[in-house]
């Protein structure tokens, strides 16, 4: 089955070489092209295609593709965003995976290899330039210190640290652990001086490497 695709780009160069790309392949169908966020948001509600292929810049526009993405996400959740954009930096790659891109690759990485980046995505797959992927797995890993200082909990402490992060209650913790209120305060108090914190808040931050 032929899938459709809809292409949000203001480089006019860059959108007519997707076009002759996509037209040339055996599988895919490029059902509309739209130089402004307005047109896209106007029609591709309507159109539900298999995958928007999606720039983030959109000098034309009055909006980025990050808030384009998020009112097509709001009218239909089940839209699908394949990002091709020259936006390396971190606050552009995170913003436009928060709102629903299901891929990211710059600009330079795809001559050659847009039909199979396509053809990955349209089945299941999350193509990223290796530049991308290594920041998205960068940003999971926490720093060497605090790795340290999660080492320091004994099973006890991890265990209530856990069933806090997931929002447990002292009582709660106490009766799913089977021990008194005041052992679950003590314990508290005990993860709050190995982490070097002063609250929950800030003791499941840390633990989920959230701050």
């Amino acid at each position: 089955m032929i899938k459709k695709i809809c292409i949000v780009e203001d480089n006019e160069e860059f959108r007519n070489w997707l076009l002759e790309e996509i037209e040339e392949s055996e599988n895919f169908e490029c059902i509309a092209s739209f130089e402004t966020a307005k047109e896209a948001l106007a029609q591709i509600p309507a159109l539900v295609p298999d995958a928007i292929i999606m720039d983030l810049g959109l000098e034309t526009s009055e909006i980025d593709g990050v808030e384009t993405m998020l009112k097509l996400k709001i009218v239909n959740p089940e839209l699908k965003f394949l990002v091709i954009t020259s936006f390396s930096h971190d606050q552009k790659i995170f913003e436009a995976l928060r709102v629903g891109a299901g891929a990211y690759l710059l600009k330079n990485d795809i001559p050659d290899k847009l039909i199979s980046v396509l053809e990955d995505f349209v089945n299941g797959g999350s193509p990223m330039s290796a530049i991308i992927a290594q920041k998205v797995v960068s940003s999971f890993h926490q720093p060497v210190d605090e790795l340290k200082e999660l080492q320091k909990l004994s099973k006890r402490e991890e265990q209530i640290l856990d069933l806090i992060a997931k929002g447990f209650l002292n009582k709660e913790v106490k009766d799913k652990l089977n021990i008194s209120e005041n052992t679950v305060k003590a314990t508290i108090y005990n993860i709050y001086k190995k982490l070097q914190v002063y609250n929950r808040v800030e003791a499941v931050k840390k633990y989920l490497n959230l701050s």
